[in-house]
């Protein structure tokens, strides 16, 4: 599984990136107009991926999805979670898949809830995300935390 994962890691790092470069256009282009459109389209393919990632769940918890951030790892996207519990899973990373450094935090407030969602489909219930740290705001890496 590990080999299948490298193959298909650039694959799947270029397709984030179309999408966080075709959302920092349109988000340059109309700015602040931009973002309900992007929050919500962001939203709607979240809650999709969500649904398509729960049967590879051991079961729905905040646990399983950390292991499921190994296949991530694996597929090349530096990460390390910090944090696991029950209601709990805070990680952090040195880069942006979506490519949107130096844009603003309402854009990526807007394209995290892409990930928001996943996590809310893939345990069934609401999902609260903070962002205490940004690339797209001129930190040094980002770190991301889901509480249900």
């Amino acid at each position: 599984m590990e080999e299948g994962a490298k193959m298909f890691g650039p694959f799947f790092m270029q397709m984030y990136a179309n999408i966080g470069n075709l959302c920092k256009a349109f988000y340059e282009k109309y700015g602040n107009e931009a973002i309900p459109i992007i929050k919500n389209m962001s939203e709607h393919s979240g809650a999709k991926s969500g649904e398509m990632m729960q049967s590879m769940l051991k079961s729905r918890d905040m646990k399983s999805i950390a292991e499921l951030f190994k296949m991530w790892e694996m597929m090349g996207m530096k990460l390390e979670v910090l944090e696991v519990s029950d209601d709990t899973l805070r990680f952090k990373t040195p880069t942006c898949m979506l490519g949107i450094e130096n844009t603003s935090k309402e854009l990526c407030e807007a394209m995290m809830n892409s990930d928001k969602a996943m996590m809310g489909a893939l345990l069934g219930k609401e999902v609260k995300i903070e962002i205490p740290k940004s690339l797209a705001v001129g930190d040094d890496y980002c770190e991301v935390v889901f509480t249900t």
